[in-house]
């Protein structure tokens, strides 16, 4: 029978490459899914995953906003809109943007909603996304604000990737897209699971569960859009920090009843959906319980908190802390509390006051030593002060080991 320690190096190895956004736990956990038959196969489909940093996007962001540059024809004003605006994911491009250095080389300005009065006859817009699979978003995004800019413009799409349907979707409407082109990962050519016939049983596979979760006769009756492999069929494999996109594989992200045995699918990397919200709220007991111990322990003074043990602040403050003690990033921050980024940054702001963060934003040695008391203090008295419903803190900070110095 096959054991989890026969896949030991392989998890160990692909955490690592994700940059331990995930850890093993997660993934054994992903994988009792399928049977144990399919355990190769669905780690070979989940190293094959695209998974793209906050580091990542913004340099891809940067890389391709100076072709866009290269090729603008003209000394107008360039200005960038978010596809979605402050829904969907533009809260982290307009972050991605901004950390860029083209924004603050070429002055790039970014239009929040409906901000469209600033353009000028002839000057240039560029549509951002992180990922396209059809085009389609941004096309009717760009149809809905159209009548608002000048009727002479020139327009242009910046992503980190889109796939081959995108591309011809918006270069029938005369718009050029920037980013990476990507294929379907089951398509006859360029397959990143090589040769035809490995391609078609790994697509065999990943329909075989899929179908258990988006069923493709629901589909055929246009009942849904969800396929079993991604939305509209997009078979992509590719998400995001901040965001996985629903065009990626059904396998990965979805967290819907199986329809085979009525139990829920385990995602790897959620969808900010139903196991996304179970995620933050068993966060919300740690964070409550964390603040109750840092009480208990007299360590309060450390970070300058409020005489109020459970105040907003100090229940928001401690909580970025946590988080980026586990090393996330600004946006999944906002994203996962629930915050925006001026409330973020307001709470870095006098957490700096406080010493808990330097002028980075990140963590302090008196932050970090403080943290790691209290930790130690869980581990050394855990049946003393944890109830059985809020051990969850462990599996909240691991950060499992380097794979034999592999990256």
């Amino acid at each position: 029978m096959l054991m989890i320690s026969n896949y030991e190096n392989i998890i160990n190895a692909i955490c690592d490459r994700f940059h331990n956004h995930i850890t093993p736990l997660k993934v054994v956990n992903w994988l009792e899914n399928f049977d144990r038959s399919d355990w190769k196969k669905a780690l070979i489909v989940l190293n094959s995953f695209e998974y793209y940093t906050t580091k990542d996007v913004i340099k891809e962001f940067d890389t391709y906003l100076k072709l866009i540059y290269n090729d603008i024809n003209n000394t107008n004003e360039v200005y960038a809109i978010p596809v979605g605006q402050v829904g969907k994911s533009g809260l982290a491009m307009i972050y991605y943007l901004k950390k860029t250095n083209s924004f603050a080389r070429n002055k790039l300005k970014i239009l929040g909603e409906n901000d469209f009065s600033q353009i000028s006859d002839g000057d240039n817009v560029i549509l951002v996304d992180d990922f396209s699979g059809s085009g389609e978003t941004i096309s009717s995004f760009y149809n809905s604000i159209k009548g608002k800019l000048p009727n002479n413009h020139n327009v242009f799409v910046l992503t980190v990737a889109f796939l081959t349907k995108a591309k011809i979707h918006l270069e029938n409407m005369g718009i050029q897209i920037y980013g990476n082109l990507r294929n379907p990962v089951f398509s006859s050519r360029g397959s990143v699971f090589g040769y035809t016939p490995k391609m078609k049983a790994i697509r065999e596979f990943c329909f075989k569960y899929g179908n258990l979760i988006y069923s493709e006769e629901k589909y055929k009756n246009k009942e849904t859009k969800l396929h079993p492999l991604g939305f509209a069929n997009s078979q992509a494999l590719v998400g995001f920090e901040h965001a996985i996109p629903n065009n990626t594989l059904s396998i990965i992200w979805s967290d819907k009843k199986r329809s085979d045995n009525n139990e829920m699918w385990q995602p790897i990397f959620p969808r900010r959906t139903q196991a996304y919200i179970k995620e933050t709220s068993e966060f919300k007991k740690t964070s409550t319980y964390w603040i109750s111990l840092l009480y208990k322990l007299r360590l309060e003074n450390n970070f300058n908190f409020d005489a109020d043990k459970y105040s907003k602040y100090n229940l928001k403050t401690l909580s970025v802390l946590l988080l980026k003690r586990k090393r996330n990033n600004p946006i999944y921050i906002c994203q996962f509390l629930g915050i925006n980024l001026d409330e973020y940054n307001s709470i870095i702001d006098e957490g700096i006051k406080s010493n808990i963060f330097d002028k980075h934003g990140e963590l302090t040695d008196n932050a970090v030593r403080v943290i790691d008391e209290v930790r130690k203090k869980i581990k050394f008295e855990k049946e003393k002060y944890i109830k059985p419903e809020l051990i969850i803190e462990e599996d909240m900070v691991y950060l499992p080991k380097v794979f034999q110095g592999s990256s």
